[in-house]
C-alpha cells in the first residue's frame, strides 16, 4: 500500500515539475472589444419592490458621486477598499432582515477574495452599502456563475451581483435592475502569438478567428463569452464554424490551459481579462515558488475554514449518506427476496423497483438538481441547508445500489439457513434480521466499502448546489491565487488518503469478523 501511495504521489509531482517547467509563456489580451454590453444585477421575476428599491439606490450613488468613487477605486487603486465576510455552509436565510447576493469570483474587478481572507470588489461594496441603508444583514453567496440565475429564481438569493449581461432572453426569465457598467467581451492568446497583429475591428478578429483551422477557443460557462463563442441567435452572436469550443467553470482555468498549450485562447470580459492576465504573467514561478504561495494561502484563517469545512463536508456526506442508504437497501434488499403472498408486498415490490430504476437510471448530479432548485422551492420549504440535502440525496442514490448488493448478498446464504430459523420457531422477519442478514453482511462487506469510496469520490459534485466539499475548497484557493497545479495535486493526495483510510478500515472490520467466526 505505502508502494502505491508513493507511486501516486510521485507521479503527481512528476506531472507537475514537468507542466512547470512548460508555462513559461505569458498570455495577453487582444486589445480590441468585440462587443457592447450592459451589465445590470438580476431579481427574481416579479420582485419589484426590490427591483425598485435597489434602482433608486443605485440612482442615488450615482447623483452624489458615490458610485464613480467606488469605481475609481478599484480601477485607479485609489481609496480605502472595504471587504466582507463570504458563507462556506450556506442555509437559505433570505429572511425580512437579510440580504443575500449570489456572486461568482474571482472577478475582479467586481468581485473576488484578498489575501485577508475576505471578498471585495464593486458589486460587493454596493450591496454593502444598499444593506446598510436599509439596516440589513448583508451575506454573500460565492458559487459558480451559472448558478447564480437558479439560486435567485428558486428564492435561494435575492440577488445576482457578477457582471450580468442583459439581453432580451434573460429579460424573459428574470428582472434586472437598471444597467450600472458598459462592458464588453475581449479575446487572450498566448503572448507570442502574433495572428491578430494587423486587426483593428472586432470584424477584423472575427475574421481571423474563422479562418482558423482545428484550433480550441475556451470560455466560462454560461456566459456572455459563451455565448459569442459558440452562438446564439438570441445574444444576435453567429458563432464560428471552424473551431471548436471548450467550456470551463471559471477563466481562470481557460487561461491555464492556453499557458500549458491546451487551447488557442479564450473570450473574457474585459475588466476581469485585465486582472486575470495580470496575475496570470505573475505565476510563471518554478515548483518551490509554487509551493510558498499555496502555503501562504493556506496559512490563512479564511482558507484553512475553507479546506477544514470542505474535508468535514465530505466525509459527512460519505459516511451519513452510506448509513442512510444501508438503511434503505437492507429493506428494500429483504422485501425484494421476501415471498410475495401478501398484496401490500407485492405493492412495496413495485415500488422498491420504481425507486431503484430512477436512482440507478439518472446521474446524482440530476438528482441534487432536481432535490435542491425544484422540488424543494415548489412544495415550498425555507431555510433548508444544503449539506443536508446533499447527505440525503446521497443517501437515496446510494440506496439504490445497496438494495441491489444487499439482495445479492441474502441470496448468497443457504435456504437452509432460513429453513432452520422458522424451524426453530422463529418468524420470517426475525430469521432474517437475526440469522440471514448477519451473514450477509460478511459476504457483502467488500462492495460496501467499494461503494463508500464510490461517495467519497462523488461528493465533489455538491458543489452544484453551492455545499463546500474539498472540490470546490481547493478550485476556491486555485482560482484566487491564479494557480491551480499545487493546489489540485494536494487535492487528489487528500482523496487518495481518504481512499487508502477506508481500505484499511474496510480490511481490519473484514478481518474482525473473520476471527469472530473462528472463534465460534
Amino acid at each position: 500500500m505505502k508502494k502505491i501511495i508513493l507511486s501516486l504521489f510521485s507521479f503527481f509531482l512528476l506531472g507537475t515539475l514537468a507542466n512547470c517547467n512548460n508555462n513559461s509563456s505569458d498570455v495577453k489580451i487582444i486589445d480590441i472589444k468585440l462587443t457592447n454590453e450592459e451589465y445590470a444585477y438580476v431579481v427574481k421575476q416579479g420582485n419589484i419592490e426590490l427591483v425598485d428599491s435597489f434602482n433608486d439606490f443605485l440612482i442615488d450613488i450615482k447623483d452624489d458621486g458615490t458610485f464613480d468613487d467606488i469605481v475609481e477605486k478599484y480601477f485607479e487603486g485609489t481609496g480605502e477598499k472595504i471587504g466582507v465576510e463570504y458563507v462556506l455552509d450556506i442555509e437559505t436565510i433570505n429572511d425580512a432582515n437579510t440580504f443575500v447576493v449570489a456572486t461568482n469570483c474571482p472577478f475582479s474587478p467586481f468581485e473576488y477574495v484578498d489575501n485577508d481572507g475576505l471578498m471585495y470588489g464593486i458589486d460587493i461594496e454596493i450591496a454593502k452599502l444598499y444593506s446598510d441603508l436599509h439596516g440589513l444583514n448583508l451575506v454573500v453567496k460565492n458559487i459558480e456563475f451559472d448558478a447564480i440565475f437558479t439560486n435567485v429564481d428558486s428564492g435561494y438569493a435575492d440577488i445576482g451581483m457578477a457582471g450580468i449581461t442583459i439581453n432580451e432572453d434573460r429579460e424573459s426569465l428574470y428582472d434586472f435592475t437598471i444597467p450600472y457598467y458598459q462592458a464588453s467581451q475581449k479575446l487572450i492568446v498566448s503572448k507570442d502569438n502574433t495572428d491578430f497583429d494587423n486587426c483593428l475591428t472586432s470584424k477584423d478578429v472575427e475574421q481571423v478567428l474563422n479562418g482558423l483551422t482545428n484550433k480550441k477557443i475556451g470560455y466560462q460557462i454560461g456566459t456572455t463569452g459563451n455565448w459569442y463563442v459558440v452562438g446564439d441567435e438570441h445574444w444576435g452572436f453567429t458563432g464560428f464554424t471552424n473551431i471548436k469550443t471548450q467550456g470551463y467553470k471559471t477563466a481562470q482555468l481557460a487561461i491555464q490551459d492556453i499557458v500549458n498549450g491546451q487551447i488557442y485562447g479564450v473570450v473574457v470580459d474585459e475588466a476581469p481579462a485585465i486582472s486575470m492576465v495580470e496575475k496570470t504573467s505573475k505565476n510563471n514561478m518554478n515548483l518551490s515558488e509554487k509551493f510558498r504561495v499555496f502555503l501562504e494561502a493556506i496559512e490563512k484563517d479564511s482558507f484553512k475554514d475553507l479546506i477544514k469545512t470542505g474535508l468535514l463536508n465530505t466525509v459527512l456526506i460519505a459516511v451519513l449518506g452510506l448509513i442512510i442508504g444501508i438503511i434503505i437497501g437492507t429493506v428494500i434488499g429483504v422485501i425484494k427476496v421476501a415471498p410475495k403472498y401478501k398484496l401490500w408486498l407485492r405493492i412495496c415490490d413495485k415500488i422498491c423497483t420504481i425507486y431503484t430504476a430512477i436512482f440507478r437510471g439518472t446521474p446524482i448530479v440530476v438528482q441534487l438538481l432536481l432535490a435542491y432548485y425544484v422540488i424543494i422551492p415548489l412544495i415550498g420549504l425555507k431555510g433548508v441547508n444544503p449539506l443536508i440535502v446533499g447527505i440525503i440525496v446521497f443517501g437515496l442514490n446510494s440506496g439504490a445500489y445497496v438494495s441491489e448488493i444487499m439482495r445479492s448478498g441474502i441470496n448468497s446464504i443457504d435456504k437452509g439457513q432460513l429453513e432452520a430459523g422458522r424451524a426453530l420457531g422463529l418468524n420470517y422477519k426475525t430469521t432474517m434480521m437475526k440469522v440471514v442478514i448477519p451473514q450477509a453482511v460478511k459476504n457483502i462487506l467488500p462492495t460496501i466499502g467499494n461503494e463508500f469510496i464510490s461517495l467519497i469520490k462523488e461528493t465533489s459534485v455538491v458543489s452544484f448546489i453551492t455545499v463546500v466539499d474539498l472540490y470546490t475548497a481547493f478550485n476556491t484557493i486555485g482560482t484566487n491565487t491564479y494557480e491551480v497545479i499545487i493546489p489540485y495535486l494536494f487535492m487528489a493526495v487528500i482523496y487518495i488518503l481518504l481512499v487508502v483510510i477506508i481500505s484499511i478500515l474496510i480490511k481490519l472490520l473484514e478481518k474482525g469478523l473473520a476471527k469472530s467466526d473462528r472463534s465460534n
